[in-house]
């Protein structure tokens, strides 16, 4: 997020702008007939002032979006350049065994996600081999972007999706008060919650917790 005054996120102005990978498209043949001139690096720092204007045209004084941990790898220029920009993360993390398990049931049922008011009474059986190495992996995920963002110097602040459903106004706060922002609650999410109830939905539930256990996670019902 880079704060100007309030907020803008970029989904507000894809109107205007296309999305990164579309944008730098434009006129590509002589883009990539200049690869010195037009790098992704400065290609990347172009949208970010484009996006930035239209933002602050539109009456915003403040503008931020969406990155997820893959784009740096893909980018590795990435983090440097949002910092230089004057940039601060919002680092969002998760339960990890809550989201391994949610992803999983999520690829066995076919449906991530939804708007629609959802019922499954379908039962699914977890792979605790594969679970895991999914939470291990998960691990050295959130380690691995920490360690980063810690050692460029990046500004960021960690909330968790735990914190959002517990409390809303609290975890709104604790952002808009790292961003140095009144806090402004935006409109309520619509998307359903995919499992309600993970003692049900999951058929070896207490294996999923003993393995978590040795492992040394927490699995909260």
């Amino acid at each position: 997020m880079r704060d100007f005054k309030n907020v803008l996120v970029l989904s507000e102005i894809h109107d205007l702008l296309l999305p990164f990978d579309l944008w730098k498209l434009q006129g590509c043949w002589w883009k990539r007939a200049l690869p010195f001139i037009y790098s992704d690096k400065l290609q990347a720092n172009r949208y970010l002032v484009e996006a930035e204007a239209i933002g602050q045209h539109q009456g915003a004084a403040s503008f931020g979006f969406k990155v997820l941990s893959h784009h740096l790898d893909q980018r590795p220029f990435l983090t440097s350049l949002l910092k230089q920009r004057g940039y601060r993360a919002i680092y969002l993390t998760r339960n990890l065994v809550r989201q391994v398990l949610s992803g999983m049931v999520a690829k066995q049922r076919g449906i991530y996600n939804t708007t629609k008011n959802f019922e499954d009474s379908h039962r699914y059986h977890i792979d605790l081999d594969k679970f895991q190495q999914l939470v291990q992996w998960g691990k050295q995920r959130v380690e691995k972007d920490c360690t980063r963002l810690t050692e460029e110097g990046f500004s960021f602040a960690i909330v968790t999706y735990e914190d959002f459903l517990a409390d809303r106004q609290s975890f709104f706060d604790k952002i808009f008060k790292f961003l140095g922002l009144p806090t402004e609650l935006p409109p309520k999410s619509d998307y359903s919650i995919m499992i309600k109830d993970l003692r049900y939905t999951i058929v070896n539930y207490d294996a999923v917790v003993e393995r978590a256990t040795m492992m040394g996670m927490i699995l909260d019902s």
